[in-house]
């Protein structure tokens, strides 16, 4: 949403004096975690679990939060409404009587247990939390279940607040689908939840619940067909770690557009998670680039996400409304962002002071600066200092001909269309007559406009004064707050116009600060670790033939460290059945691309002020670098350490 139409869309709901009203009675307090934080944020560690990982203590590294900084981050709502609360907290797992949210469960799915305490009586996972809607409690996410990530190292749970989750939220709802089934058909099953759930009701609303649970049932089994991650007649799995979201989000929008007709698309393009710090002061998110920073397009692109995780909303406009009804929680999403300003990335050389981490070779990280400056990483990864409040971040993109990375996330975001629906034949843009929504179309724009009426709509379950004297002053907030304020699109290191949307056919670099607590790596986390990053990607035969490669098969869902090559610790999935596999043969698995320091993928020649140097008929010209050796590898891995 641009500022122009933002401002617009304000003046005709408001006048100055309901702002005033508003900023009177409207306050900002955070809801309080409780008078004592517990000095591990109530975690809990497995000794012991079935992936071979263990840890007998957890620390926290210093990331500019308290305790009870991370734990309104784990428990702040955002208007999730996944299943009914009590439902879901006495619901079996399909094959046992093992509660689905236990920690055993829970931890095999790489959600992070915690103990239970002040903003959490029922001892729920990190990011899952229960939220109100139109007077009924209900099981949702908040932004920690995917953005905050736990690393063991030699006994030790370092929890990084801000990291990409390793949980596999594709696996946990087809879990979730088969646990209420299960209760659903299995007599014994049922009764066990209808007489936890109903309590003193029971057994007088026995068939009642029954109801709901087959609801429930089918709304869950309806979501994981429509969300299917197929390629032609091949389903490829996401594993720990990755998920679809533009897929499913584009869906979730889909779906509400025409609820009585199936409308979707494969949602077949998974990315690891991107981490959190620095992602307030950046000009761009997202891999593609398609959250512009600028002004309110925080609070738009964080909607966004809300809607795709399970916020109910409705995009038929009710007689009297300008936009959407929605659970969305707009006010803790604008204190989100803000919120996430003073988060830095962790410090590797922080923890090795105390004993986590092994100490960096000081020696060998400068030789590993030198390699990065001359093979041109700096151009593309910025330099920051993490703890500087005044910190911006300019992103360069890479277009997918130059990075030759898997090409399917930023494809679909862009090509992916679906029906109208209730949008056919209205605005696109609603200060604009044309152009206008046809009967079929991209689901992009339909997107923002989803977003922007939810957005616009107050809040249903308050007072009519409060509800319009609060939503204008989340949506003022949201742009006055934001520390980006005007943006520019740097493509293949020229400024490109960013409303073009064959722009966003490219991948985004960032900072590599606290890159080494993120793997694997790639944006669709295709590469195990930083040291075969710098690798070439090969052919089986090739990599049989002992040639120096990347691996095509690795396994995923481990937590340990692997100090060395700084990456995940790859175990036998024989011996560990459970890990994934992922395979870089399969459709948007690809490894490929990103081959600088391979020899492989050619850079950009630059001029003195960065920008291409270009032939008599103006196409950039390009080089190949030689590829490194494995010791000017193990510094730059080693140097990467450092930031």
């Amino acid at each position: 949403m641009t500022l122009t139409r933002l401002r617009t869309a304000l003046r005709s709901l408001f006048s100055c004096a309901s702002l005033i009203v508003l900023i009177t009675i409207s306050g900002c307090t955070y809801v309080s975690q409780g008078v004592l934080v517990d000095s591990d944020r109530h975690a809990k560690v497995a000794e012991h679990d079935s992936f071979g990982d263990s840890a007998e203590r957890v620390v926290y590294p210093e990331q500019n939060w308290s305790g009870a900084d991370s734990l309104w981050f784990y428990n702040v709502t955002q208007g999730s409404n996944l299943l009914p609360y009590e439902l879901f907290l006495h619901l079996e797992t399909a094959d046992s009587e093992l509660l689905f949210r236990s920690d055993e469960n829970m931890n095999r799915l790489r959600y992070l247990p915690q103990k239970e305490s002040f903003a959490n009586p029922d001892g729920l996972p990190v990011g899952w939390v229960k939220d109100e809607h139109k007077g009924q409690e209900f099981i949702g996410f908040t932004c920690a279940a995917c953005h905050t990530s736990q690393i063991n190292y030699q006994g030790v749970a370092i929890r990084i607040d801000g990291g990409a989750t390793l949980a596999d939220m594709e696996q946990m709802l087809k879990s979730l689908a088969m646990a209420l089934q299960a209760s659903l058909e299995q007599p014994e099953k049922f009764d066990r939840l209808a007489q936890r759930v109903l309590k003193t009701k029971y057994p007088d609303d026995k068939e009642a619940f029954r109801v709901q649970l087959a609801e429930a049932a089918q709304q869950i089994a309806s979501y994981n067909q429509i969300n299917d991650p197929r390629h032609g007649d091949q389903s490829v799995a996401y594993g720990y770690g990755r998920l679809d979201a533009f897929g499913r989000i584009y869906n979730r929008v889909l779906a509400h557009l025409t609820p009585k007709e199936p409308n979707f698309n494969p949602a077949c393009a998974p990315v690891s998670y991107p981490y959190l710090w620095d992602t307030p002061q950046h000009d761009f998110v997202q891999w593609n680039g398609v959250g512009d920073n600028e002004l309110a397009g925080p609070l738009g692109r964080n909607t966004g996400e809300a809607l795709g995780v399970f916020a109910q909303f409705d995009l038929d406009k009710k007689k009297g409304d300008i936009g959407y009804r929605s659970s969305v929680a707009v006010r803790n999403l604008t204190r989100m962002e803000r919120h996430l300003e003073s988060l830095w990335s962790p410090s590797w050389e922080e923890l090795a002071k105390q004993n986590v981490l092994p100490p960096i070779n000081q020696a060998l990280a400068e030789q590993g600066q030198q390699v990065f400056i001359e093979y041109q990483c700096h151009t593309c990864h910025e330099a920051i200092d993490r703890t500087d409040p005044n910190r911006r971040i300019i992103s360069q993109f890479a277009s997918l001909q130059t990075i030759g990375t898997d090409p399917y996330m930023a494809m679909n975001a862009l090509k992916y269309s679906g029906k109208m629906g209730y949008f056919e034949g209205g605005r696109i843009n609603p200060f604009k007559p044309d152009p206008r929504f046809q009967p079929s179309g991209a689901v992009l724009p339909a997107l923002s406009g989803a977003v922007e009426g939810v957005l616009v709509e107050p809040d249903h379950d308050k007072l009519f004064i409060r509800r319009w004297a609060e939503k204008l002053y989340d949506l003022i907030a949201s742009i006055s707050d934001n520390p980006i304020k005007k943006t520019e699109r740097h493509l293949d290191f020229e400024v490109v116009n960013k409303n073009n949307p064959a722009t966003l056919v490219a991948y985004k670099a960032r900072p590599l600060n606290g890159i080494w607590a993120t793997a694997p790596y790639l944006h669709n986390g295709s590469v195990p670790s930083l040291y075969e990053l710098f690798m070439p990607s090969c052919s089986d035969a090739e990599i049989a033939s002992g040639k120096t490669c990347r691996p095509n098969r690795f396994t995923v869902g481990a937590r340990e460290l692997d100090a060395v090559n700084v990456g995940v610790v790859l175990r036998d999935p024989a011996q560990y059945p459970g890990l994934f596999v992922f395979d870089t043969s399969l459709p948007s698995n690809s490894n490929k691309g990103h081959e600088y320091a391979a020899g492989v993928t050619p850079v950009f020649v630059l001029d003195a002020n960065g920008r291409p140097v270009k032939d008599a008929q103006g196409k950039p010209k390009m080089r190949t670098l030689q590829p490194i050796s494995n010791h000017q590898r193990l510094a730059l891995v080693e140097y990467l350490k450092t930031l």
